[in-house]
């Protein structure tokens, strides 16, 4: 008898398949399983139950309970399959994440670089907007030589109001600073126009953007070597020694130290200027109750090239009026000059902004396929695995069914009590 208990071992841990499994996690189903109709059964007709000590006659009393162990070796294969599942899942998410980082990598270059085209854009535009002020105020400014001259009106109140007008002109030309400036700040040494430059790739690329000059800015160069240079912003104009040099003193009739400087509006008054040769000579007050000192020398102008009111003798004659309004005419056509450098910088910063943009675009539906890729791969995976756990449900099942059709078909031909129990127990 012991021996047939020894034997009969294996075949019950095998049998532990076909009792009710538990609920599959990956499909939310419950397999069916066909359990013994022999398990529960009374003493009456199960002659095992003498056997084993007055027991139910399921046999828990030894092997305990088949149904707990069946659900046990469920949840073990239920867990298996998990773990490669996520082992799985876990290999996917590791490629596709790596490359979508290197992918939002390489987009936030560009991202950087597209923040810096956008600030030269703003600068462009800046720039296009102050000369649009300028073109209304060299408007105005007409009317200021017309009205000097008009019956009635205050000629000097006119010259100030030209003098303020050049004044705003140079106002708009500087109202950026020399980092974003594009209509302005001129090199002080040789007058050459501001320049901005940014990056225009994600490698060493970057794009100078080569401004223009929409004010209006002179020097004399006197011929001792005095160079006399206006605050374009305001209405003073101070002697230095040499350009760029320490400026002048003067010295006055009482024996003060001021600085040789003057204003534009009252100090100055033309003698004589040659337009070809730009000849000059001048006449400068420092100390209005002193005599003024004459200048001899260059006049060198940048810009739009309309002059403050002294220029043109304070509009008091009609050949005086006709010179500013030619200069006006010059200045317009200079300025539409520069109206068409800015529109070739917003050229050269679109063609530069549309190549960031499209590689952003490019790098965002990278991202999006790649994306897009992980989460159909982890599906399939998903599936997959569903799949094979069904499948290999149901061949257990299969061979529960195969396994109880044997049983039962022996089991009529075992007359020994105990090996009977034994049966019990494993159907």
């Amino acid at each position: 008898m012991v021996s047939s208990v020894s034997s009969s071992a294996p075949t019950v841990a095998a049998k532990a398949l076909t009792s009710q499994p538990a609920t599959n996690a990956l499909t939310g189903q419950t397999p069916s399983v066909t359990g013994s109709a022999l398990l529960g059964t009374n003493s009456s007709t199960n002659p095992s139950a003498t056997i084993l000590n007055g027991s139910s006659g399921d046999g828990s009393d030894i092997f305990g309970t088949l149904s707990s162990t069946q659900s046990t070796l469920f949840q073990q294969i239920q867990a298996n399959a998990n773990a490669r599942l996520n082992t799985q899942l876990q290999q996917i998410g590791d490629a596709a994440d790596g490359k979508i980082k290197g992918l939002n990598v390489e987009a936030d270059r560009w991202v950087s670089v597209k923040a810096q085209i956008n600030n030269a854009q703003i600068y462009v535009e800046n720039g296009q907007e102050a000369a649009n002020q300028v073109s209304q105020i060299l408007l105005n400014m007409r009317t200021s030589i017309a009205s000097s001259a008009e019956q009635g009106q205050d000629p000097k109140y006119w010259n100030d109001q030209f003098n303020q007008q050049v004044n705003s002109i140079n106002l708009q030309a500087e109202s950026g600073s020399q980092a974003t400036n594009l209509v302005g700040s001129l090199n002080p040494v040789d007058l050459s126009p501001n320049q901005i430059e940014y990056r225009s790739n994600v490698g060493i690329g970057s794009t100078t953007l080569t401004g223009t000059y929409i004010g209006t800015d002179f020097r004399i160069t006197a011929n001792d070597g005095t160079v006399w240079v206006p605050d374009t912003q305001s209405d003073l104009i101070q002697a230095y020694k040499g350009l760029q040099g320490e400026a002048k003193t003067y010295t006055t009739a009482d024996g003060q130290k001021i600085n040789m400087a003057t204003s534009t509006r009252n100090g100055l008054k033309l003698v004589s200027y040659n337009d070809k040769t730009k000849a000059i000579t001048v006449q400068i007050t420092v100390v209005p109750e002193e005599p003024p000192i004459t200048v001899t020398g260059k006049l060198e102008t940048n810009g739009i090239g309309v002059m403050q009111s002294w220029f043109y003798n304070n509009f008091a004659t009609k050949a005086d009026r006709d010179h500013a309004f030619a200069d006006i005419n010059k200045a317009e056509t200079n300025l539409v000059g520069a109206q068409g450098t800015l529109a070739g910088l917003a050229a050269q910063v679109g063609r530069d902004a549309k190549k960031a943009n499209d590689a952003i675009n490019d790098f965002s539906k990278q991202i999006t396929d790649a994306t897009n890729s992980k989460s159909q791969a982890e599906q399939n995976a998903k599936v997959a695995a569903a799949q094979q756990y069904l499948a290999m449900q149901s061949n257990l099942q299969n061979l529960q069914s195969v396994q109880s059709n044997y049983l039962q078909a022996f089991s009529g031909f075992v007359d020994d009590p105990f090996a009977q129990a034994s049966l019990d127990l494993i159907t």
